[in-house]
Formats: structure tokens, C-alpha cells, sequence
């Protein structure tokens, strides 16, 4: 499961965006990425992207990419998925960069 989340504090300080991964049968999340001073995740710039490596209980590692829902395409490592999903095999320290597309063509950024 993925959450993204924003927040602001009467502190000041500006905006924290957090983009949380669960992964199946996993008990908590991970910050998978994170921003400060940015408009991800909030009204004024709903699109968003992030990606985690994660090992399967089996031992294959995973990059596991999600974005908002009005991203219509996700490619990394050479693999391309429809829709705002992608999940595809890597190494442990495989440098990977994502790229998403929103279902009219916009590039959408990538927290990081």
C-alpha cells in the first residue's frame, strides 16, 4: 500500500511530504521518500511518484514504484507499466531512476 502526506505546522518552516510504502504483511510503513518546501501531495500539485526497493520473503529483491491516480504510465530498469503500479525485479543496490507519465503525456516528478 502506498500513502502519500503533507503537512505544514504553525511553526513555519514550510511543507514535509512523505511518500509511505507497505508491503504485504508487513505490520508498518516505510518512508519510501521525502521532500521539504515542496507542493507534492497537496492541492496545488496532486501528481506524485515514488519508488522503494523491497525484498521479498522469498529473497528477490524489487523496485516497487507508485505514483497518483493520475499517473497512466511508470517506467524504470527498462520495464514500462500502464497505470500508476510498477513492479519489476533488481539487485540490492541497483541505481534506478523512475520516469511517470499522466494519462495526457505530462512528465510527473519524482519525490525523492
Amino acid at each position: 500500500a502506498w500513502v502519500c502526506t503533507r503537512a505544514e505546522t504553525w511553526r513555519g518552516g514550510g511543507p514535509r511530504t512523505l511518500a509511505l510504502f507497505r508491503a504485504p504483511g508487513a505490520r508498518t510503513a516505510v518512508v519510501a521518500a521525502k521532500s521539504e518546501g515542496s507542493a507534492a501531495c497537496g492541492v496545488r500539485e496532486p501528481l506524485v511518484l515514488a519508488g522503494v526497493r523491497w525484498k521479498s520473503r522469498a529473497g528477490n529483491w524489487y523496485l516497487i514504484a507508485g505514483g497518483s491516480k493520475q499517473v497512466g504510465s511508470v517506467s524504470a530498469a527498462g520495464s514500462t507499466a500502464s497505470g500508476n503500479v510498477l513492479a519489476v525485479r533488481t539487485t540490492r543496490s541497483a541505481q534506478t531512476s523512475l520516469t511517470g507519465r499522466t494519462t495526457e503525456g505530462a512528465e510527473v516528478a519524482t519525490l525523492r
